[in-house]
């Protein structure tokens, strides 16, 4: 008789997105300046079990928040995309100046991570 085994999610299924944040419409970094902020929504809250799409539970902590936003972060900087700048998973603020990437955030003082407008 097989041995049956626990079916296991890959890392790559489990990793929906690349940030844990997004804008209300795609185009919204278009009238943004250099020194202007955009507020965010988490994605975890449009999904029924974000958790399986590699988003934090919803109603995790901010260290959670910010550690799982932070390891998308990472996967995010490794790729040269185009027209991306930086946010804040854990005020939910985005800005479109890239060079403030990893800069403490204006608000709570987190370095700010790498976020996809489109």
């Amino acid at each position: 008789m097989w041995p049956f085994r626990k079916k296991q999610k890959t890392v790559a299924a489990a990793m929906m997105y690349s940030q844990v944040d997004i804008t209300e419409a795609f185009g919204d970094h278009q009238r943004l300046g250099v020194n202007e902020w955009i507020t965010t929504q988490p994605l975890n809250a449009t999904s029924d079990d974000p958790e399986s799409m590699g988003l934090p539970r919803v109603g995790a902590d901010a260290d959670a928040v910010y550690r799982v936003a932070s390891t998308l972060s990472e996967i995010r900087e490794s790729i040269p995309i185009p027209n991306d700048g930086v946010y804040c998973p854990v005020c939910h603020i985005a800005n479109v100046d890239l060079d403030r990437l990893r800069t403490p955030c204006p608000q709570c003082g987190r370095p700010l991570l790498k976020f996809g407008w489109d």
